[in-house]
């Protein structure tokens, strides 16, 4: 509760203690202003709003900084040593953006639970979410262990995670491959300038042959492909260690075609980044949609329900997986193409088809 004392020579002083909090004082000319601001602290506490706590006593800096200071640190100073930088920087800046203003003892499993409940009620999948407070659980570790902040603890472990939804077991048809493929490569006789991105076919190849992840797959050099010994050496990857990736003969063939014209650079791709790959596969896909309902209209054969319905760009992973099993490759060999570093994800990446599994029976 707040009290407001008299100390003589018009000074007020506010005094408030609460349960779980600091005390926290102020002094004033005038008694209303000391009422006023006691209030003010009291209903900022009742309403669990550490930031605006923070603000009207102006305890931040001297309780071990804020969230946004240590998140520009850890930007500054360990983010560009890191291989994922890249997926970390947006959720860093998120974590900064929600948390940002709370003095760092003030960031609680509360705060924290509340702010994985708005980026859910957003409309953030349950991954991205998860992902958010793996970042914030490194970034306190990070201060605890290697900068020794000792006004901060590792709340994220006492917040529940969402759970993650059902794998997705999207497998793509031959036909449906045929047809991305089709589309990758056609050019409209009436509008040339709605010509597909160059390189589209052979990455679409690729990613079926080789299940490499999207960002490897448009960060690959060509100092790092070798056609002869038909390998490629990943350096950069999402788990960090470096992995040769065997070549199929198709494969090989997709990266011939796209030798023809080199890059100044020697990067293999286009792109920028994966992100860059979504809009160009999206139209392909479209494209590919349009293409057979007019095969199947020529014809005169009814389209299948569902040809190229939900199809997304990391679907050619999951299905490049399950071929290799259905090539007869060993969990160790798949493993050494997809970089998957435990059998369990490894099982979420594999949908094996039960009448190619019942075929082998006999």
């Amino acid at each position: 509760m707040a009290v407001i004392q008299n100390r003589g020579d018009l000074q007020w002083r506010a005094l408030v203690r609460k349960q779980g909090f600091s005390a926290y004082s102020r002094t004033f000319e005038r008694q209303r202003d000391a009422l006023g601001w006691a209030t003010d602290v009291e209903a900022a506490i009742g309403r669990r709003d550490l930031a605006e706590v923070r603000r009207l006593t102006g305890t931040g800096e001297a309780m071990g900084g804020t969230v946004a200071a240590l998140v520009d640190k850890y930007v500054e100073d360990v983010l560009p040593k890191r291989t994922q930088a890249r997926s970390e920087r947006p959720r860093l800046l998120r974590i900064k953006e929600s948390l940002g203003r709370l003095a760092l003892p003030m960031l609680t499993p509360v705060e924290v639970s509340r702010w994985r409940d708005q980026r859910i009620a957003a409309g953030a999948s349950l991954g991205t979410v998860r992902h958010d407070l793996n970042t914030l659980s490194k970034l306190l570790g990070h201060a605890i262990s290697e900068w020794g902040v000792e006004s901060v603890r590792n709340v994220v472990r006492d917040v529940k995670k969402p759970k993650l939804a059902a794998g997705r077991d999207r497998r793509v048809s031959q036909l449906e491959l045929d047809l991305l493929l089709r589309a990758a490569r056609y050019v409209p006789v009436d509008r040339p300038d709605e010509a597909p991105a160059r390189g589209l076919a052979p990455l679409i190849t690729l990613a079926v042959e080789t299940s490499m992840r999207l960002g490897e797959l448009v960060g690959m050099k060509w100092t790092d492909v070798n056609l002869r010994r038909r390998t490629v050496q990943l350096r950069n990857t999402k788990n960090g260690e470096s992995r040769t990736v065997a070549l199929s003969s198709t494969a090989v063939k997709a990266l011939r075609e796209l030798k023809k014209v080199e890059r100044l650079d020697g990067r293999v791709f286009d792109w920028a980044d994966s992100d860059s790959v979504s809009h160009p596969f999206r139209r392909c896909v479209k494209r590919a949609l349009v293409l057979y309902k007019a095969d199947c209209k020529a014809a005169k054969k009814k389209p299948v329900a569902g040809m190229l319905a939900d199809l997304r760009m990391h679907d050619l992973r999951h299905e490049a997986t399950s071929r290799l099993f259905e090539r007869g490759l060993n969990p160790m060999e798949v493993a050494s193409m997809t970089g998957h570093k435990s059998m369990q994800m490894l099982r979420r990446y594999t949908h094996v088809e039960a009448e190619k599994v019942a075929a082998k029976l006999g």
